[in-house]
């Protein structure tokens, strides 16, 4: 029997994910869920948008356990987990959605919740916590440690033993050399490259990467 699966988000990212858990065929897509009005009562990837995430608990109540988030989010991580929490909070269970054209080790660990899109590399010994995203074509080399809600953009690159901390964002076509930590909530813009650590909760950007404001502030 399928495991029964619900959306929540109903964006680009869910259609992605969409893609990938159809082609693991072990589960059955139930619907999605979204705040927006203009998705109410429409289809995405071909399932159906239900309603906003309120009506959750009562599906809940009705048997469905095991959900996904169908949010990415650029930059900011807290939407994702927020969604996250709130399912887990009413006692679900996220499922893994990883493409059968990415390369996973064998000695990789990966949490629940866990999003590996197409072409990503995942090598020996990594540890990816609750909820990450590695995205189209992402390189996540031996021994990295990556925490809950981070997502790595399409293409970015994380050498040997890159420690990651929780809800960090790594922008698409990054690069993080070897032994560095990205502190917790920070963010890595889109091609930077990064050569020292960085500190929570900021944001870096260029060759080599600097900081450049608050990882809550608006660039301009």
């Amino acid at each position: 029997m399928k495991t029964r699966v619900i959306g929540l988000g109903a964006g680009g990212h869910a259609k992605m994910v969409i893609e990938i858990l159809r082609l693991q065929n072990e589960v059955e897509l139930v619907g999605l869920l979204d705040a927006s009005p203009a998705l109410q009562s429409k289809e995405v990837s071909g399932v159906a948008v239900l309603g906003p995430d309120e009506i959750l608990a009562g599906l809940v109540k009705d048997g469905l356990r095991h959900f996904f988030v169908g949010l990415a989010g650029a930059r900011d991580t807290g939407p994702r987990c927020r969604v996250y929490d709130f399912a887990t909070g009413l006692g679900m269970q996220a499922v893994r959605a990883i493409h059968p054209r990415a390369i996973v080790s064998e000695s990789a660990s990966l949490g629940p919740g866990v999003t590996i899109m197409p072409g990503a590399i995942i090598n020996a010994s990594v540890s990816l916590g609750t909820d990450v995203i590695v995205n189209s074509g992402a390189i996540v080399e031996h021994d990295c440690s990556i925490g809950d809600h981070v997502h790595i953009a399409t293409g970015a690159r994380l050498t040997g033993g890159v420690q990651v901390d929780s809800r960090a964002h790594i922008g698409a076509g990054a690069v993080v050399r070897q032994l560095i930590r990205i502190g917790e909530g920070a963010v890595v813009a889109a091609g930077a490259v990064v050569i020292r650590d960085v500190a929570p909760h900021t944001v870096v950007a260029g060759v080599p990467a600097r900081e450049l404001a608050p990882a809550g502030a608006k660039l301009s």
